[in-house]
């Protein structure tokens, strides 16, 4: 009898295996291609995404190095992965070539695959490693995070936000100003306030940078909670500030002016400035004795 069930075992861990290799080979390995063409161009506040992809890998690499679970995964974890592997195959090629559902796909497959060859207790004790080597499988994360955020508020809201702060900033040093929407208007011209300099990118990437720093140094989750909204925030008071000297350049100082505030070598110092600020405002929390 103990035979008969080892050798059952043994059959269904051949199935097992093919299951797991189609799912790499005809999911994940044709979506692979397709990520790095449509991700090489694709910048987040100025910060190219295949290098945070890079670094969300590398996180997730050194969470799970020498964490293979040594033991045999459960016969229904490995039913319920393979199935999961299966279907995101059939959904992956149900709406193959469109982006967002290959990716869906994948990242099914490959929880699949982890839940399958690994078992339910270590997917459950290292999701955020599979969180990060889930989300390193999108090629722009600014895309879908303007969704999400669609979902919630109107999607000119926050460029409307910044021209509200940008006018009063130019107000307080003394500019005739008036504001219609995410419109800025002074007597020698107006400016808009256009999705692209709403200071989303920004925040986007000092948030993300935020989690890779609380992963990097093994803090809790709330400190990460902490560290993402002091990003959060500073971004979005320097952008206020951003906006206003681009509403100073355009009117007053010239086209040239206004292009190099508004191009990559402005958003470049920008950045710079922020993440100067950044890195001395999240000191006491990720060493509270030094600081």
């Amino acid at each position: 009898m103990r035979r008969d069930f080892l050798e059952l075992r043994s059959s269904l861990r051949s199935i097992h295996n093919w299951i797991l290799l189609l799912g790499a080979t005809f999911g994940i390995g044709v979506y692979l291609p397709t990520l790095f063409t449509r991700g090489a161009g694709v910048q987040i506040g100025g910060i190219p995404q295949p290098i945070l992809s890079l670094l969300a890998i590398g996180l997730a690499v050194r969470q799970l190095k020498h964490q293979r679970n040594r033991n045999e995964p459960e016969i229904e974890d490995q039913w319920l992965g393979s199935g999961l592997v299966l279907g995101g195959l059939a959904l992956f090629y149900s709406y193959y070539p469109a982006i967002a559902p290959q990716f869906f796909s994948c990242v099914v497959i490959l929880v699949g695959g982890v839940l399958s060859d690994q078992g339910w207790k270590f997917l459950r004790r290292y999701w955020v490693a599979i969180a990060l080597l889930s989300a390193s499988l999108h090629p722009n994360w600014e895309r879908i995070a303007r969704h999400l955020w669609a979902v919630f508020v109107p999607s000119d809201a926050l460029a409307e936000w910044m021209a509200w702060g940008g006018s009063w900033v130019l107000k307080a040093i003394g500019q005739p100003i008036t504001r219609q929407e995410e419109f800025l208007i002074l007597p020698a011209g107006s400016v808009e306030v256009a999705s692209g300099c709403d200071g989303f990118s920004m925040s986007l990437v000092v948030a993300i940078s935020a989690v890779m720093i609380g992963l990097a140094f093994r803090v809790r989750g709330w400190a990460i909670a902490q560290l993402i909204a002091i990003g959060i925030g500073m971004a979005v008071i320097l952008n206020v500030f951003r906006i206003a000297v681009m509403v100073l350049a355009a009117v007053y100082w010239g086209k040239e002016s206004f292009e190099f505030w508004h191009g990559t070598i402005g958003g470049q110092i920008f950045s710079g400035i922020l993440f100067t600020l950044y890195h001395y405002a999240i000191q006491p929390i990720l060493d509270p004795k030094k600081s």
